[in-house]
């Protein structure tokens, strides 16, 4: 076998390896970096309302699941959602010693909300586990409801909103959510 075929050969090799999923193509670069993502990450991805935001949050943990299908990737994306609220009741701690008497008495409603989201999101869990995706859907929507609420009283009493980002944030996750428990 001459230079030429070897290379050849390798390249056959290499293409095999990319095509098969070995090898990560995709990448999902955001405001936390980025790098590469399972190509099957991505695929699934890709059919969610907030593509990039899913491949950001669920890719990153595609190497704990031995098959990527779109239930894993719902219980990456649930396992983000999850996560990334209690983040925002950390959030509303933070806000809250800095906020004007208003604004935390808002923020502790935010944070009954956010604990209520917490358990929704983990019913959900749940359900996931037994594929119900009736219920799985049912405490998903009610997640975002929860979670939305905290929004409510900044509106009514015209004040700012320090959590009005992270509520945005927690909205692109949920309706990806809602999408792959669609496609479960």
């Amino acid at each position: 076998m001459g230079p030429a075929n070897a290379r050849l050969g390798v390249l056959i090799a290499a293409a095999a390896l990319v095509s098969a999923g070995f090898v990560p193509l995709a990448t999902a670069k955001g405001k936390h970096g980025g790098g590469a993502v399972n190509p099957a990450v991505a695929g699934i991805c890709d059919h969610t309302p907030f593509p990039e935001v899913c491949k950001l949050t669920a890719g990153r943990h595609a190497d704990k699941y031995p098959v990527i299908d779109n239930v894993a990737v719902l219980n990456m994306q649930v396992d983000a959602f999850a996560k990334r609220t209690a983040a925002a009741r950390k959030e509303v701690s933070k806000a809250s010693r800095t906020g004007t008497p208003a604004q935390t008495q808002a923020l502790t409603f935010c944070d009954t909300m956010y604990m209520n989201t917490q358990d929704t999101i983990g019913a959900a869990q749940r359900a996931i586990t037994f594929k119900d995706k009736g219920t799985a859907k049912i405490m998903l929507q009610l997640a975002v409801q929860d979670f939305q609420s905290c929004d409510r009283p900044f509106e009514q009493a015209s004040i700012p909103n320090p959590m009005l980002k992270m509520d945005s944030e927690l909205n692109e996750m949920a309706n990806n959510c809602m999408q792959l428990a669609n496609m479960m």
